[in-house]
C-alpha cells in the first residue's frame, strides 16, 4: 500500500495568511496541520507528499526540522490557475511513479479524530471513504454527501441541493490498485469544473462498490478563517491561541489566533487571525484576517 497526502493547493480563501506559506503548514495550537496527520500514520509508512513548486521549499524545510519521512513529489505549478486539482494530481502521481498498489489518499488540510492506522484497519479490499456525521443536512450542501446502508455507499452526490443524508465526505480515501487507472479515465470523461474527488466518487459508484467508514467527533476541514479558528480553540482548551512572543498589553482577544511576533495594544479582537509582525494599537476588529506586516492604529 502507498499513501499520498495532497498538499498542492493555494488556499485562496485564507489569503493573505496563505500567500506566503502553504495551508498544510499553518500552525494549529502551535503544531503544523501536517503534524497531526503524520502522527497518526500507520507504522513504517513513508507517504508521498504531493506539493506545488511555489511552496516546495517550505515542505522540504519542515520535513528536515520535524524528523518525519516522506517522498516529496512536486507539481510544476505556481498558481491556482495552473494547479492540477486533486484527481488530476492523483492521475499524475500514478503515472509518474508507476503506482500499482492500493492507495491511501488524504487531504493535507484535515485533522481527524481517528488515526490513519485505524482507517486502514477498516479496509476490506474495496474503495473506502471516510464519512463524517455532520448533524445538519442544510450545511451538508457544501460537501459531497453519501447515503449509506450496511456500511455500503448506495448513493453519492456532490454539493446537492437536497442532501440524502448528513454524511459528508472528508478527503480521506483508500482505493484498491485496480481503481487507479480510473483517475485518468474519469478526467477524460468529466465535465469542465466537475473533476473534484466528490464527482469522482459519484462517477465511480456506478461502476464499483464503495464502503463507508463513518465517524463523528471533532473533525476539522481547514478551508476558512472560521474553521481555522475553531481548530485552534479546540486544541487549546477553548481559549484563543496567542503565540508566546506576541505582546498584548491592555487588549481583549476572544476566539482568535495570533501567530508569532505581534504587538496588540489597547485593542479588542473577536474572531480574528493575526499574522506575524503585525502592529495594532487602539482598534476594535471582528472576524477578519490581518496580514503579515500590517500596521493599524486608531487615529486620535
Amino acid at each position: 500500500m502507498r499513501t499520498v497526502i495532497l498538499a498542492g493547493g493555494y488556499a485562496k480563501r485564507l489569503w493573505p495568511l496563505t500567500l506566503s506559506r502553504p495551508k498544510p503548514l499553518l500552525p494549529v495550537a502551535g503544531r503544523p496541520i501536517l503534524d497531526y496527520l503524520f502522527a497518526g500514520m500507520p507504522e513504517n509508512t513513508v507517504p508521498i507528499l504531493s506539493v506545488n513548486r511555489r511552496f516546495a521549499d517550505h515542505f522540504s524545510g519542515w520535513l528536515s526540522r520535524s524528523g518525519y519521512r516522506a517522498e516529496l513529489v512536486i507539481e510544476e505549478t505556481r498558481s491556482e490557475e495552473e494547479k492540477l486539482g486533486a484527481v488530476g494530481a492523483l492521475a499524475h502521481l500514478v503515472e509518474r511513479l508507476g503506482i500499482d498498489e492500493d492507495l491511501l489518499v488524504v487531504g493535507g488540510d484535515n485533522i481527524f479524530p481517528f488515526t490513519l492506522g485505524e482507517f486502514v484497519a477498516a479496509y476490506s479490499g474495496r474503495t473506502l471513504v471516510a464519512l463524517y456525521r455532520l448533524g445538519d443536512r442544510v450545511a451538508a450542501r457544501r460537501y459531497g454527501v453519501a447515503e449509506v446502508r450496511d456500511n455500503r455507499v448506495v448513493r453519492f452526490v456532490e454539493k446537492p441541493g437536497d442532501p440524502p443524508s448528513d454524511l459528508v465526505s472528508t478527503a480521506c480515501y483508500l482505493f484498491p490498485a485496480w481503481i487507479l487507472p480510473f483517475f485518468s479515465r474519469f478526467l477524460r470523461e468529466a465535465e469542465k469544473g466537475k473533476d473534484a474527488p466528490g464527482y469522482f466518487l459519484q462517477w465511480l459508484l456506478s461502476r464499483e462498490e464503495i464502503e463507508a467508514f463513518v465517524f463523528d467527533g471533532p473533525w476539522f476541514d481547514i478551508g476558512s478563517r472560521d474553521a481555522y479558528i475553531r481548530a485552534n480553540l479546540h486544541f487549546n482548551g477553548g481559549r484563543s491561541w496567542i503565540a508566546s512572543e506576541a505582546e498584548t498589553p491592555g487588549s481583549v482577544i476572544e476566539e482568535s489566533v495570533v501567530l508569532g511576533r505581534a504587538r496588540i495594544v489597547d485593542s479588542e479582537l473577536r474572531g480574528c487571525v493575526v499574522d506575524e509582525d503585525v502592529n495594532l494599537v487602539g482598534v476594535e476588529l471582528s472576524q477578519v484576517i490581518i496580514g503579515r506586516g500590517s500596521d493599524i492604529r486608531r487615529v486620535p
